[in-house]
């Protein structure tokens, strides 16, 4: 939205926004760097808000408090305005609303009546608004609408999680025990829990990278004789976002979210404590003279954590918070991972950035199938295989990880996107600076996770090679223990 707080501002210290803008693509010197450009737009849009902004703010704009070197345009700081979004200049997305309408104009067009009675009619609407009409509100994962359906996608999820992983894990079982002998899941009931979810993810990223596959084998992006990536920039924000790129982006999303619940209940362990032990033990130490507080409840988490202090992560008088046993040894690098991919798939899908976000996907996705095979080769010690899968994984690695998506994607975002986006599009330099940033950031940090893993990779190469053992460090930091089948 145009920041109405900033048009009450004196004219002789910052033109409008359109003005500003105008002077942006002229000369891009001036615009400040991005922390100030994103401090000025939260202020800006801080101001904005509805009846809270006019409380907090002064009258003649937040700039008015600070000294005139700071605010006056174009070579103060925090001088520049910008809208934080595109929906002054992009095509709005179409309501179910708008879909009726548009319905009922053309029946009456064509002679015709459109019956939007009766419950047969309403699901026929539905399901042609959500499966044959182009840029809908499903297609913006933050509409409400978008946000209902991953909602319940991530519910249907986690239900036929509920329902299928047991019977994946109890596949484990059988297949360990007529491996290694009826008494191998005795040692190994970690394995078979971690061997249910990980055929779940095979399950997944094998269908997703073939709907992929066949969904996006002639899209212009992915067809350098088409252009390419620049396609991937060319007619933003207003190319459209078919059902099927609305629905691969639902459905990618839903299990990323439900990705990073079960990492966290893979992870964590809640523990009940008994507050009436905690009150009896602060009593005690105050019979015993420990009379400063700070002390006394140090005292008190030495008595109650059982296990020892390292495996809590958080204590309170009524519960605790500890390290599952199934907690992944890359767990920091996988918590990392997720917030970024979440962060990535809902700002892109935000600022239409869809295309881009697909090839991501993509490239994950079908480096995740040999990763999730290998996992489950290793959980059963199924060596051959283990060996074979995992070579296959590092060259999938190698080609999509790192080639395809820091020198193609990334690359880009870096090279190309200024010059489709700014220079070509719509968009003002200011935004660009500003919002950029936070992909640079995302993008980077996902690169440096894969180096990261690909360093793994290379420790349980280099195990496998010199003791003719497989670990797998992803799962156990120090490597796992040999056991004998």
């Amino acid at each position: 939205a145009t920041l109405s707080c900033f048009a009450t501002m004196s004219a002789s210290i910052s033109p409008p926004v359109e003005e500003q803008r105008r002077l942006r693509l002229k000369d891009r010197t001036i615009i400040p760097s991005a922390p100030y450009l994103l401090l000025s737009n939260l202020l800006d849009v801080g101001c904005d808000i509805p009846y809270l902004g006019p409380t907090i703010c002064p009258k003649n704009g937040w700039r008015s408090l600070l000294s005139k070197e700071w605010v006056e345009f174009p070579h103060g700081k925090l001088s520049h305005s910008f809208d934080s979004s595109f929906h002054r200049y992009a095509d709005r997305d179409v309501s179910y609303t708008d879909y009726i309408r548009w319905e009922k104009v053309n029946a009456r067009n064509s002679g015709t009546i459109h019956d939007g009675d009766g419950l047969s009619a309403t699901l026929h609407d539905y399901y042609n608004y959500a499966f044959n009409t182009n840029s809908t509100e499903l297609g913006m994962l933050t509409n409400p609408m978008a946000l209902c359906v991953l909602t319940a996608l991530v519910l249907i999820i986690r239900l036929l999680k509920k329902v299928f992983l047991p019977k994946f894990s109890a596949l484990g079982r059988r297949l360990g025990q007529s491996t290694h002998g009826p008494n191998w899941e005795n040692e190994n009931e970690e394995r078979i829990v971690k061997f249910g979810e990980y055929v779940y993810r095979l399950c997944y990223h094998s269908a997703v990278s073939i709907y992929g596959l066949w969904y996006f084998h002639d899209k212009s992006w992915w067809n350098k004789s088409q252009g390419g990536t620049s396609n991937l920039w060319d007619m933003h924000p207003n190319h459209p976002v078919e059902p099927g790129m609305a629905w691969y982006y639902l459905v990618q999303s839903s299990y990323n979210v439900d990705a990073l619940i079960s990492l966290m209940e893979l992870s964590f362990k809640v523990e009940l404590v008994n507050p009436l032990a905690y009150s009896s033990a602060l009593n005690f130490l105050e019979k015993e003279h420990v009379v400063d507080e700070s002390q006394r409840k140090q005292e008190v988490l030495k008595m109650m954590v059982i296990g020892g202090c390292d495996q809590t992560l958080l204590w309170t008088p009524l519960f605790q918070i500890k390290w599952s046993p199934t907690v992944r040894g890359d767990f920091r690098e996988m918590m990392a991972h997720h917030i970024v991919t979440n962060c990535l798939i809902f700002l892109s899908s935000y600022y239409r950035f869809t295309r881009i976000g697909s090839m991501i996907f993509m490239v994950h996705d079908l480096s995740d199938v040999p990763i999730d095979m290998s996992k489950l080769a290793n959980f059963v010690k199924w060596k051959t295989t283990t060996i074979v899968c995992f070579v296959t994984m590092v060259l999938m690695w190698i080609v999509t990880r790192l080639v395809i998506f820091p020198f193609v994607i990334c690359g880009s975002v870096l090279t190309e996107s200024y010059q489709f986006l700014v220079v070509k599009g719509k968009m003002d330099p200011a935004l660009h600076e500003a919002y950029f940033a936070f992909f640079y950031f995302l993008l980077g940090s996902l690169v440096l996770l894969h180096i990261t893993w690909f360093i793994i990779l290379l420790r349980i190469g280099w195990t496998l090679v010199s003791k003719g053992e497989t670990h797998d460090y992803s799962e156990h930091k120090n490597g796992e223990k040999q056991k004998s089948s």
